[in-house]
């Protein structure tokens, strides 16, 4: 019986561990791609504040008599 107890004891205590790093993966993982994503972001805006970001007009017009039409 006393062994049984024992080793309930160690599983809980062995999952509860294994959720513990598995959280704390999680919040670096979260945190690294946060940082990636601010990284890009202002790479983007670097790229953005010299260049146009719309279409050409011409390219616009192309795009739109493409699409075929669908009724929603």
């Amino acid at each position: 019986m006393k062994q049984t107890v024992t080793i309930e004891i160690i599983d809980s205590t062995v999952l509860q561990l294994l959720r513990n790093l598995a959280s704390m993966n999680l919040v670096r993982f979260t945190q690294e791609t946060n940082k990636e994503d601010e990284l890009i972001t202002a790479r983007l805006n670097e790229v953005y504040n010299d260049e146009e970001s719309s279409l050409d007009p011409c390219l616009m017009v192309a795009q739109t008599e493409a699409i075929d039409r669908e009724n929603w």
